[in-house]
């Protein structure tokens, strides 16, 4: 470099040389037109283009595309549950969740649901410690019992421990509850 009247000159030289280009197909116009329009159907698009809406290219048939797959799939449905519920209290379903990652503001980590069959109404327990549900199980029976003024005939509950204690056990046993255990679902 050499610096001329306060400035670096670069002394170089320029070499030329033949470049190799990677390119990539554009994309089918038909494609295009199928993002750009939300993911639109075949058919909705070759009328579009029957109006003259999509320009004066010809379209063709639509390749296939995942993420219209993935968007019309659903949920698998439950069958037909086994019983019938004719009053409330006859059949009740409860579970545990818990612990949360964060606590609520009164250091509760675990939520007990209640649902009876029949109305569907649900009562939900936040709970300190899983230990808890059985105290909180027999304070809800109580109230609901009275309110109600009928007895709870069949509960069902998955196979977690806080349902399945020799108390717990012993409790639906001196009521003449049912009990009933579902086996909990686990995704893969």
């Amino acid at each position: 470099m050499a610096r001329q009247h306060g400035l670096y000159i670069l002394e170089g030289s320029t070499v030329i040389a033949h470049a190799s280009v990677a390119s990539v197909d554009t994309l089918d116009i038909t494609k295009l037109w199928h993002l750009r329009l939300g993911h639109v159907s075949e058919r909705g698009s070759v009328e579009l283009a029957k109006q003259g809406l999509l320009g004066n290219e010809k379209l063709n048939k639509l390749d296939f595309c995942d993420n219209c797959t993935l968007g019309k799939q659903h949920k698998v449905t439950f069958g037909v549950g086994v019983h019938k519920s004719n009053r409330h209290f006859e059949y009740v379903h409860s579970d545990l969740w818990g612990p949360t990652s964060v606590k609520t503001h009164g250091g509760g980590s675990y939520f007990m649901s209640i649902i009876d069959d029949y109305s569907r109404k649900g009562w939900v327990y936040i709970l300190k410690n899983k230990s808890d549900a059985f105290e909180k199980f027999k304070e809800w029976h109580t109230l609901v019992e009275n309110q109600i003024g009928t007895k709870l005939k069949v509960l069902t509950t998955d196979n977690g421990l806080e349902f399945v204690s020799e108390q717990f056990n012993v409790f639906c046993r001196k009521r003449g509850i049912k009990r009933h255990r579902t086996v909990a679902y686990t995704p893969h």
